[in-house]
């Protein structure tokens, strides 16, 4: 051991170089970098002690003030076990270190996937529109032959959903406030925790490298040294419009915003990207665009405003909260408003957001039971019960207008498959709906069992809460809301509730999810995967002489809209209770920062996955019983014996299965996404075995077949397929016979089933 002050803007250790020490701070800040952002380390911490599991370190650490370390000879977990059984008061301090480094490490990997998200989001408009323009100027569009090798983002986190919340636990256990001193007695056990940090690290790490690749790979379609990119095209394109129309206009703001995002990129050619932009202000300055009309949904209504003058005071007033609690809930949301970094790691920050979540359920909780006892209710509790809005400052002048036009708009609203958070609550109260499992897939038929088994209730009781439909929405508001709601905000281990402006990173029109934009994704989906959402049940008719056929019938799921702005979808449950012609429910953020299509192709896929180990039951992955699951887990689990796949292929496969944490449900939704997003536009992806398993269980819908019957690839699919649906109808065709022969009207539902063939 050895104390070392090492001077500002320093490099305490490189990407590159050998692991042989580790480092304590005593005094002063590091910086740690890594491919998607960095973080800061100060007195206390443990830098390099992410690394022990390999001979280089992945991360550089610089100095960003005069500091001093103290440094020990550890490299790998063996030297780190050692050291601690001879100083075991250092696992603590070690071990806390490792868990607040992963914390903000996720934070980062959860920013650089969103760039990623939003760049190709970014660049597939910027394609669309710039074709969209050379039909209207009728030009041959330009061609970019690397966009069409260019993926969506695979926005796949590279730990479990629980990994996030288990090491803020940790970070919390292992501080100074709490009692962790016992760990100290068992070295191996912080040993172990350190160890299981340092892989998951590794793979944080690979995440954020894959996405860094990714976003250069978008960068070269803008900007390339060949010229073949956005930047020449709409250049060019800008040239041939007339001066002074209102397309010029468009392109002129189009090429800004490109700029804007080429600039804001780390990766850069800075010396490519001047000479561009030289070239381009003298194709600027020779034609200039038209006069941009003012923006008229830009103008903020201060009659609206007036109203939410003291939001939170008026909310915790209508909700007739105790002084006590009202006094607990201002003071925490004060601190969090003046808070400079809402998403610190820290451990005040994180108590802090604890806090205010607890308090935010218990105030929902409240203000839903009240609310919906009356004909009509004040704007600022409707934007609380839609958005979790509590604070007009907190959310922003600008926000906070466009929530309450948007809060009036969704009151007057109503759709079969559609729900705000709000208005599912109210479909339960109803009974219109049942409450949704909770996260140990308990129903609350079984919820109430298990209550009775143990003696919490009564077998009198459970037969009244079986019908209570008040206690069925508290059971909803208890044990799917919360984690429900972190999830789909996409933001775990920083997750807060409350509606606040510094997650708003898209303006907020854009990123409704409203009916209209959804019932779109869904039909693309559905355009091309047409059975996706059709069960099969048993159709019985004695008076036509139907004994027993097994028919089809869509039900298409629900969607419950969260009140909050995130990242991610859930497939929460493929059905209700034990029937299958029951809908689904799919959660996501009422404000949705991602592409709204590709969640939807991805939430069909895993509800695909997930219903076809319903229907098969323990035997889901067994091969004497051909299924969706059970040969797709087949060909997973055997892809190293599969003498169709070639070495390369296996390696991709393998690359995969890692990238997929060894989780082949998640390997199969990233197959079928590709299949849906890619392989159904005649551009294919897959291998084969994985084309023939989709293909088989999720044939493409009329029209896509007939696009791809002169693809070879497909030949052999659609030739069986034909065959297989030719006997289908022909035994359907008899039947209809059949039931006309005998004087009898044939029914809707054989007519739905001839339209479903028909597909």
């Amino acid at each position: 051991m050895a104390s070392v002050t090492i001077e500002k803007d320093q490099i305490l250790f490189e990407s590159g170089t050998p692991v042989n020490e580790i480092f304590v701070i005593l005094k002063g800040s590091v910086s740690v970098s890594l491919p998607g952002g960095e973080f800061t380390l100060t007195k206390g911490e443990v830098p390099g002690i992410l690394e022990l599991l390999n001979n280089e370190h992945m991360i550089t650490c610089k100095t960003l003030e005069d500091t001093s370390v103290l440094t020990y000879p550890i490299c790998d977990i063996a030297a780190l076990e050692a050291f601690f059984r001879k100083n075991p008061d250092y696992s603590i301090l070690f071990a806390r270190s490792a868990a607040k480094q992963i914390n903000a490490s996720l934070q980062c990997c959860e920013r650089t996937r969103f760039a990623s998200r939003e760049f190709y989001a970014a660049c597939t408009k910027d394609c669309s529109l710039y074709n969209a323009c050379c039909i209207r100027h009728q030009v041959d569009a330009g061609k970019l032959s690397a966009m069409a090798d260019l993926p969506p983002f695979m926005d796949v986190s590279p730990l479990e959903e629980w990994a996030a919340s288990y090491y803020d636990g940790f970070e919390h256990l292992l501080s100074e406030y709490g009692d962790s001193s016992i760990l100290a007695k068992e070295p191996s056990v912080p040993t172990g925790l350190i160890a299981s940090i340092c892989v998951d690290f590794e793979k944080i790490f690979e995440s954020m490298k894959s996405s860094e690749e990714y976003q250069k790979q978008i960068l070269a379609l803008y900007l390339n040294e060949e010229g073949t990119d956005l930047f020449t095209l709409y250049t060019s394109l800008y040239e041939k419009s007339e001066a002074g129309s209102s397309e010029i206009g468009l392109l002129q703001a189009s090429i800004a915003r490109m700029i804007q995002r080429i600039q804001s990129s780390p990766f850069v050619n800075q010396a490519l990207y001047a000479k561009r932009a030289a070239s381009l202000q003298t194709v600027l300055k020779a034609k200039p665009a038209a006069a941009a009309e003012p923006d008229k949904n830009t103008s903020v209504d201060t009659s609206l405003l007036e109203q939410l003058t003291d939001s939170l005071e008026k909310i915790l007033v209508y909700s007739g909260a105790e002084d006590e609690f009202c006094g607990k809930f201002k003071d925490a949301l004060a601190k969090y408003q003046n808070m400079t970094d809402k998403s610190s790691t820290d451990d005040d920050a994180r108590r802090l957001r604890q806090q205010i979540t607890t308090l935010f359920y218990e105030l929902y909780n409240m203000i839903f039971f009240k609310a919906v006892k009356e004909d009509s209710m004040p704007i600022f509790i409707r934007m609380f019960l839609y958005f979790g809005y509590v604070d007009e400052i907190l959310a922003g002048t600008e926000n906070t207008a466009y929530l309450c036009q948007l809060a009036e708009q969704l009151s007057k609203e109503s759709h079969p498959h559609t729900f705000t958070f709000y208005d599912w609550l109210v479909a339960i109260l109803k009974g219109e709906r049942e409450p949704s499992r909770n996260e140990f897939d308990e129903d609350y038929a079984k919820y109430l069992r298990d209550m009775k088994v143990s003696g919490k209730i009564t077998a009198a009781e459970e037969t009244q809460l079986a019908d209570d439909t008040s206690k069925k929405v508290e059971f909803e508001l208890k044990s799917m809301f919360p984690p429900v709601n972190k999830m789909t905000s996409g933001r775990i281990s920083t997750f807060c509730p409350v509606f606040s402006g510094h997650n708003v990173l898209k303006s907020l029109n854009t990123t409704l999810i409203s009916n209209s934009t959804l019932k779109a994704a869904l039909t693309y989906t559905i355009s091309l995967d047409f059975g996706a959402y059709y069960r099969e049940y048993v159709y019985t008719n004695t008076a036509a002489g139907i004994p027993k056929e097994f028919f089809h019938v869509e039900v298409l799921p629900d969607f419950i809209l969260m009140p909050g702005i995130g990242t991610r979808g859930v497939m929460w449950q493929e059905i209700e209770g034990r029937r299958r012609t029951t809908s689904a429910r799919m959660m996501l953020p009422i404000f949705y920062l991602d592409d709204l299509r590709s969640a939807i192709v991805r939430l069909t896929g895993e509800y695909r996955w997930e219903m076809c180990k319903r229907v098969q039951g323990p035997r889901w992955n067994d091969l004497s019983e051909r299924s969706l699951t059970s040969e797709y887990f087949d060909y997973i689990q055997f892809y190293k014996k599969n003498h169709e796949l070639s070495a390369e292929t296996k390696e991709k496969i393998k690359a995969a299965l890692q990238k997929a944490r060894g989780n082949f449900k998640e390997m199969f939704i990233r197959d079928y996404t590709t299949y849906i997003l890619f392989e159904g536009t005649g551009s294919p992806r897959l291998t084969k075995t994985a084309r023939t398993i989709l293909f088989t269980y999720c044939p493409f819908a009329k029209p896509v077949r007939n696009t791809l019957s002169e693809n070879p690839i497909f030949k052999d699919l659609m030739e069986r397929y034909g065959a297989r649906q030719k006997q289908q109808l022909h035994k359907l065709d008899l039947l209809k016979r059949k039931i006309s022969n005998a004087g009898n009207e044939i029914p809707a539902e054989v007519e739905d089933e001839w339209n479903y063939l028909n597909c």
